[in-house]
């Protein structure tokens, strides 16, 4: 697959809405580099009829169209689904396709709820933290109402990692109650030090270093642990506080401190505002 592949059909009027990662697209080549590079979100959202009808109507491409229609129908396997759209540039050479479908095929024989914590795991991995603990919390959901024996051998390892990663989603939003709520969960499923530590961290990025040494007493870190932890802590947090983002979530802790509560919840909702508005931006939405 080459860096640089020239448009060759006509671009989008109406671009197409990607949910996944809330973004527009506008080409064929645009979608052919979606399919290639997200194949953890290829599901329903992509692969649907509205798709067919923009291939149709925007691109022009009524052949295509008709074709990816009629394996609708058939409900057909993704990677039967993608090929004829990256055939219609020869976006990828044979072995390239080979390889993306030995990709598709090894995730579709995983769990329903394995494959929903991969798609969480990725957008969390390009900073779609909105989006990913939508899909976190759909994949605890699945995991509840599903048996033992569908979700394979995903246990209380399994659910701890989704809420570690999910407090770790919200504590990048700022939303630290949120983070707390979640990382207390994730300890209880996983019980390990790297889970008392995200616990520990948003508990003082929250309330300060007394509310940090009263958690980690109740959670029976002895005191070297305990000071060790708390250096970790603050070096981070002195990172984190350098930066814009940083230093407006310091002045609302200040105001929390002071009782300035009305204060402290407005700054953060227009902090949140503005870095949810940020995300949409950078995705294009």
């Amino acid at each position: 697959m080459s860096g640089y592949i020239l448009c060759q059909v006509r671009r989008a009027r109406v671009p197409y809405y990607i949910e996944n990662i809330s973004a527009n697209i506008y080409s064929i080549e645009e979608l052919c580099f979606y399919l290639y590079h997200n194949i953890y979100l290829l599901d329903s959202s992509i692969i649907n009829e509205e798709l067919c009808f923009w291939i149709r109507d925007e691109l022009g491409l009524k052949k295509l169209s008709q074709k990816l229609y009629g394996l609708l129908d058939d409900q057909v396997k993704i990677g039967d689904f993608i090929l004829p759209i990256f055939k219609e540039i020869n976006y990828l050479s044979l072995d390239e396709f080979r390889r993306l479908n030995q990709q598709i095929q090894k995730l579709a024989q995983e769990p329903a709820v394995l494959r929903q914590k991969l798609k969480g795991d990725y957008l969390m991995e390009h900073g779609k933290y909105v989006n990913a603990i939508k899909v976190y919390q759909k994949a605890l959901h699945e995991k509840e109402e599903h048996t033992t024996q569908e979700n394979g051998n995903l246990g209380g390892q399994f659910a701890g990692g989704i809420y570690h990663n999910m407090g770790c989603a919200y504590a990048k939003l700022f939303q630290m109650d949120e983070a707390i709520h979640c990382f207390s969960l994730a300890y209880e499923h996983l019980r390990t030090m790297a889970s008392i530590k995200s616990y520990l961290y948003a508990v003082y990025m929250e309330y300060g270093e007394e509310a940090l040494e009263d958690k980690a007493r109740q959670l029976g870190v002895d005191d070297e642990r305990r000071d060790d932890i708390l250096l970790e802590v603050e070096i981070a947090a002195d990172e984190l506080f350098e930066t814009a983002d940083g230093k407006e979530y310091a002045r609302a802790l200040e105001e929390k401190k002071k009782g300035n509560f009305d204060v402290y919840r407005e700054t953060m909702e227009k902090m949140l505002t503005r870095l949810t508005g940020e995300y949409h931006k950078s995705t294009g939405y």
